[in-house]
């Protein structure tokens, strides 16, 4: 008998004896995912306004600004995010790097203010943390506001209780992080929400969004890790950044770093781990110790049957 599922690598039990005209029982134990949500909106339809699991919630109803001269489909629409490929859009816009990837989740400004949008993420369990990335793509309006919340499970906006502060957040012009802990909700099932207040500013911008949700409410003792490859930090960097990673079993893991040209630059893991949480520094240097130059580079793990790539940005 072989079992085998995501993040866990098959194993066989031999001498399983089955008797003719009876059933037998076969037990095995799933892990449940700690790292509930790992998006960076980079799987979805470009310029999706509906991108299931999320769950958006568009309070104002109003319809959006856009951009003279450039066209992308929804634009203009009513919505509450939006994924949003700046390469995509016709003609392509240049300055509107996502933090990883080519895509990011986006808010425009209503043209009826203020915003009040939402992107909620599905049912977890709480007790862990939530972490994103946030921008205003301009101050020229002024910057854009947002709040951070969690709910009982529910959708309705009236039913979070904001963890982010009595205040609304400013987005700064650059890629900025975000994290707040869950603990106070541990074995409860929540939803977080991000809530979009600007007042007639222009584009709110969410990226790598994490979610790491706490062990199973019905059953605490069941371990709370699945094989993962998240977001570095920063990004864009200069002169190191943090990869970090997560096994679901021990085994063997190898992290390697590409150029554009998909040219081998490092290698930064190649041995073999312990299930669990790790991390590893790039501090932008080749396999024979010199430093790179700026530009795009991605780095991709392997793990048994589970491969992941991503994408990071080296300015000097």
């Amino acid at each position: 008998v072989t079992a085998s599922a995501p993040g866990y690598s098959a194993v066989t039990q031999n001498n399983v004896v089955v008797i003719t005209g009876q059933t037998t029982t076969l037990n095995f134990v799933l892990p449940v995912s700690q790292v509930a949500v790992d998006d960076g909106f980079e799987t979805y339809a470009n310029f999706s306004i509906a991108f299931d699991p999320w769950t958006l919630v568009d309070v104002d109803m109003s319809t959006t600004y856009g951009m003279t001269g450039i066209t992308w489909e929804n634009g203009y629409d009513p919505q509450a995010f939006i994924v949003f490929n700046p390469s995509a859009a016709s003609p392509a816009i240049t300055d509107m790097p996502a933090h990883g990837g080519d895509k990011f989740a986006a808010c425009f400004a209503s043209t009826t203010p203020p915003n009040n949008d939402w992107m909620i993420t599905p049912t977890v369990a709480g007790g862990g943390i939530v972490r994103f990335y946030a921008k205003s793509y301009t101050d020229d309006y002024g910057l854009e506001r947002f709040k951070v919340g969690v709910s009982n499970g529910s959708t309705n906006p009236n039913e979070f209780t904001i963890i982010s502060g009595a205040n609304f957040i400013e987005a700064p012009l650059d890629w900025t992080m975000y994290e707040y802990p869950l603990t106070a909700y541990a074995g409860q099932n929540i939803r977080v929400g991000i809530q979009c207040l600007s007042n007639d500013a222009f584009i709110f911008m969410v990226d790598d969004f994490y979610l790491e949700g706490g062990s199973d409410t019905n059953d605490p003792s069941v371990p709370a890790i699945v094989t993962s490859l998240n977001g570095n930090y920063p990004n864009p960097f200069n002169p190191e950044t943090t990869i970090n990673y997560s096994l679901a079993t021990d085994g063997p893991v190898t992290i390697n770093i590409y150029n554009a040209r998909g040219q081998l630059v490092k290698t930064l893991v190649n041995d073999q781990k312990a299930a669990g949480i790790h991390s590893i520094v790039w501090n932008g240097t080749d396999n024979n110790g010199s430093g790179v130059s700026s530009g795009v580079y991605f780095y991709k793990m392997y793990a048994g049957k589970y491969s992941s790539t991503r994408k990071m940005i080296l300015m000097k």
